[in-house]
């Protein structure tokens, strides 16, 4: 459905500058260490949770909310569009509605687009990295030279062009694709639920803290 949309050569081609409300960096890697995790708090966001169109929740590490209100600049919410620029480049997910936290903060590979929301729906954007176009471009500025990195990545971030249909053409896509998005991101909690099930009844099994003897298969 996104690749129908953007068929019409007759969209305007938009820079990531034009369209975007914020582009920041996570912090410096001094800013979160080990010795500043806590048990609870403001979750960070790595790499594991960028594996999919949309942000995974499986396990975080946490710092405190004091600590996140001083990484303020690095602090993403819903509707913000996740990039990975060292190590696994090319990973790019967007924070759902209705995921588990209020806020998040990013580990020091990541970067982030907060999208202007008059001129466009996030979703789109997000569609578009994933696209091979928008993939090869972002892919563009890397450096394979030692870890794989995006050079400058927020300044050439912005640079990148893309085709964009009018504000009311990107909402009447998103009301189609919403219910897809829906039952994705459904789909993929549901597995995430079974798959932590099986890994904590599994060594019970297997150690015969259960009895199934009597259980009917």
């Amino acid at each position: 459905m996104y690749n129908k949309l953007v068929k019409n050569s007759d969209w305007p081609a938009t820079t990531i500058h034009d369209i975007a409300e914020k582009v920041a960096m996570g912090p410096f890697g001094s800013n979160i260490k080990v010795s500043t995790f806590v048990p609870k708090g403001v979750p960070i966001i790595s790499g594991n949770h960028l594996r999919g169109y949309f942000l995974e929740e499986p396990e975080f590490n946490y710092i405190t909310e004091e600590h996140a209100d001083r990484l303020k600049n690095s602090s993403v919410y819903p509707h913000d569009i996740i990039f990975t620029h060292a190590g696994n480049i090319g990973q790019v997910a967007m924070i759902p509605d209705g995921c588990k936290y209020d806020r998040y903060v990013l580990s020091q590979r990541q970067f982030y687009l907060r999208c202007d929301e008059t001129k466009v729906v996030p979703e789109f954007i997000l569609m578009f990295f994933h696209s091979t176009y928008g993939q090869h471009e972002l892919l563009s500025y890397a450096n394979q030279t030692g870890v794989p990195s995006i050079a400058r990545p927020a300044t050439n971030l912005k640079k990148i062009l893309f085709k964009c249909p009018p504000i009311e053409v990107q909402l009447e896509w998103k009301a189609q694709v919403s219910p897809l998005i829906g039952s994705y991101i459904n789909n993929r909690d549901e597995n995430e639920s079974l798959a932590s099930l099986r890994d904590a009844l599994l060594p019970k099994l297997m150690s015969g803290e259960i009895d199934v003897s009597n259980i009917d298969i």
